[in-house]
């Protein structure tokens, strides 16, 4: 049966095309800015992994083989026995550090009630980031893994630091379609404490640990078991480094961890 209808009025208008056309450009331009990683990033990418990150830019890149001693990965300037065994099988692949543009402490001092002055010295914030994958084929070698707590047990690296303290439960939760667990921890940092001293007594008060915050971030992407180590003498700093926005593959990009991270009670 012929349809007797204006078949003029199934065809959009110029306007209506115009319309369409300028729809479609707005939703793509839209969709690009949702998926471009905020200003003062830089981008890395790794090819082999199908990966992308956008870290912030006042990180620069360090030499990988310099957390590495006697073959193994040490982690946040801690080469102990202990660790070894959790990290012999880790290959860093991309070390992210925030250089030092000042001085490595400053003084500050603070009248006291007896009338002498309390001398204050706080170090320079530090903070990095290790990128690292899990070499299955070496830990095979020891015995044939079909554990499934390996991603677990990457993460949480950070809780068997000695002395460190767990400050979140760990976790598991998605960027994007892709799994990730969590792990944070808080305790002493390493190397040469900094004293507090009055400038009306010579003698040397007893030392408080400087802090340091880290959180462990592991995932299975693209048949790579992949772990992220964070890590600063600062509980901000942390929060802003690991906001660190990463793309698996054609993904959008979205921050490594999106919450801000706290402190444990003293």
């Amino acid at each position: 049966m012929a349809y007797a209808g204006n078949t003029n009025n199934m065809i959009p208008s110029h306007a209506t095309r115009d319309l369409i056309a300028f729809l479609f450009v707005l939703i793509l331009s839209l969709t690009v800015a949702a998926q471009t990683p905020s200003s003062n990033t830089t981008e890395w990418e790794s090819e082999a992994l199908k990966l992308r990150l956008f870290y912030p830019s006042d990180l620069v890149k360090a030499d990988p083989e310099k957390v590495l001693h006697d073959g193994h990965l040490t982690l946040f300037n801690m080469d102990n026995p202990k660790l070894t065994a959790e990290t012999h099988c880790l290959r860093p692949a991309l070390l992210l550090e925030l250089p030092q543009s000042g001085p490595a402490q400053t003084t500050s001092t603070q009248p006291t009630p007896d009338g002498g002055t309390q001398v204050t010295i706080t170090p320079a914030i530090t903070a990095s980031i290790l990128l690292a994958e899990l070499d299955v084929e070496c830990l095979n070698a020891e015995h044939e893994s079909s554990s499934t707590t390996l991603l677990s047990d990457l993460a949480e690296i950070v809780n068997k630091v000695p002395g460190m303290k767990p400050i979140a439960p760990p976790s598991w939760y998605n960027v994007g379609w892709q799994k990730v667990h969590m792990a944070a921890a808080q305790g002493p940092a390493q190397g040469p404490a900094q004293p507090q001293a009055s400038a009306t007594d010579s003698a040397t008060q007893p030392t408080v640990p400087q802090a340091l915050y880290t959180m462990g971030l592991s995932t299975n992407w693209n048949s790579h078991l992949l772990v992220w180590y964070f890590s600063s003498n600062n509980i901000d700093t942390l929060n802003r480094i690991t906001k660190t926005a990463v793309r698996f593959g054609r993904a959008e990009a979205a921050p490594l961890y999106p919450l801000p991270m706290g402190t444990a009670a003293p």
